[in-house]
């Protein structure tokens, strides 16, 4: 193994090398250094490939409080209510808790 094949390797790259050179390969080290290379076609494909569009919601705080008020009260019908005429109901429903939490 020359003297720059083994830079910046981790232990598994030293586990692959030893499974290989036990497997009797040759050029064990070498192999290794090629699979850890870079790969910037795959990289470039993946930033040009569209990214899927973000399920987070923009939380409606209010109807969190409300919610978190009518839970308080002990009115669980009212506060499934309020949090199921969001456009994010479970979002909305965990800001809730962490009203409540707060509190």
């Amino acid at each position: 193994m020359n003297a720059r094949s083994g830079r910046g390797w981790t232990a598994a790259d030293y586990d692959s090398q030893q499974v290989l050179l036990e497997a009797g390969c040759r050029d064990a080290a070498a192999r290794v250094a090629r699979a850890r290379r870079a790969h910037p076609l795959r990289h470039t494909l993946r930033t040009l490939r569209p990214q899927p569009r973000s399920r987070r919601q923009v939380i409606d705080w209010d109807a969190a409080r409300r919610a978190a008020a009518a839970v308080a009260r002990g009115d669980f019908d009212e506060a499934t209510r309020i949090a199921d005429a969001t456009t994010d109901p479970r979002a909305t429903a965990v800001a809730a808790c962490r009203v409540l939490d707060a509190a």
